[in-house]
């Protein structure tokens, strides 16, 4: 006796793959890229508890989500480095970064505050 089978679903599939795919491709680039550097920090780090470890590996992942366009389209403009091609490096860099973005915007400030400090210098002398 044949065993039964149903073509239902694999078919949704395929045509929501072929109409959906070029539209949901870097999306699902970016996430994944995110995902495996998020994965960095959280082996780094020891957590108490897996909900401790869940929830640091979805903040390092969605931060990655978030600030993966706005720093490849950074990249098009400075280096003309296509976004198409940036995606998944920054993504994964991004993640990766995980808690250490402290040190990151310490030195974003300083760097800001200097160049005030250097453009407020040359108007007023």
């Amino acid at each position: 006796m044949a065993e039964p089978t149903t073509t239902g679903g694999i078919s949704l599939t395929v045509i929501f793959v072929a109409l959906l795919g070029p539209l949901a491709g870097p999306y699902a680039l970016i996430a994944f890229a995110a995902l495996a550097g998020a994965l960095w920090p959280l082996s780094a780090q020891t957590t108490a508890t897996r909900t401790e470890g869940a929830w640091l590996l979805l903040r390092c992942t969605l931060t990655a989500i978030v600030m993966t366009g706005v720093a490849a389209s950074i990249l098009e403009r400075q280096w003309q480095i296509p976004v198409n091609e940036a995606l998944a490096p920054v993504a994964l860099l991004i993640g990766a970064l995980g808690n250490g973005w402290r040190p990151v915007f310490s030195g974003l400030s300083a760097g800001l505050s200097a160049l005030a400090g250097k453009v407020g210098g040359q108007s007023n002398g």
